[in-house]
C-alpha cells in the first residue's frame, strides 16, 4: 500500500512525463507553428519573385537573378511580406516596407525560423548588416505575426 508521500511523489513524477519540459513543449510548438506557415505559404501563396538585387544581396542568387517565391503580403499602415523560395525552400524571407519612406527591412531565415541575414534598403540602395539586438527583436515581432497568422491555418 502507498502512502500518501509516494502517492504524491506519483503524481508529480506522472505529470511531468505528460506535460514534458515546458521550454520545450513551447519552443517545439512554436517550431511547429513556423513550419505550419511555411507549408501553407507554398500550398496557399501567390506566385511572385524576389528581385534580383535583393536575392543577391541575402546570398539567395550569387548570380543576381530573380528568385520564385510563394508569398503572402498584408499592405496596410506598413507593408509586411512572408516569402518562401519556391525552388529552395530553406530560404524563408520575412520584410516590412515603410508606405511612406519605402524603405524596407528584409529578414532571411531557415526553416526553423533562426535569423540568418539582415538587409535594409534605404533610398534604393541595400545595405546588408549582421543582425544587431534591434533587428533581432523585430524580426522576432514579424515572426510572431506571421506564425499566428498563418500558422494558425489562416491565409
Amino acid at each position: 500500500m502507498m502512502r500518501g508521500s509516494q502517492i504524491a511523489a506519483s503524481i508529480v513524477v506522472l505529470l511531468g512525463c505528460a506535460l514534458g519540459a515546458p521550454g520545450q513543449t513551447a519552443a517545439s510548438r512554436t517550431q511547429g507553428r513556423f513550419s505550419g506557415a511555411i507549408a501553407q505559404t507554398l500550398a496557399q501563396g501567390r506566385d511572385a519573385v524576389l528581385p534580383p538585387h535583393i536575392s543577391h544581396l541575402l546570398g539567395i542568387s550569387p548570380a543576381e537573378k530573380e528568385v520564385p517565391v510563394k508569398q503572402f503580403v498584408e499592405m496596410k499602415e506598413d507593408i509586411r511580406g512572408f516569402e518562401v523560395g519556391s525552388l529552395k525552400q530553406d530560404d524563408v524571407v520575412l520584410f516590412v516596407e515603410d508606405r511612406v519612406s519605402h524603405d524596407t527591412t528584409f529578414y532571411l531565415t531557415s526553416p526553423n525560423g533562426k535569423l540568418r541575414r539582415v538587409l535594409a534598403v534605404r533610398g534604393g540602395v541595400g545595405y546588408e548588416r549582421a543582425p544587431t539586438q534591434a533587428d533581432r527583436k523585430v524580426f522576432e515581432k514579424e515572426k510572431t505575426y506571421w506564425v499566428g497568422r498563418l500558422g494558425a491555418g489562416k491565409p
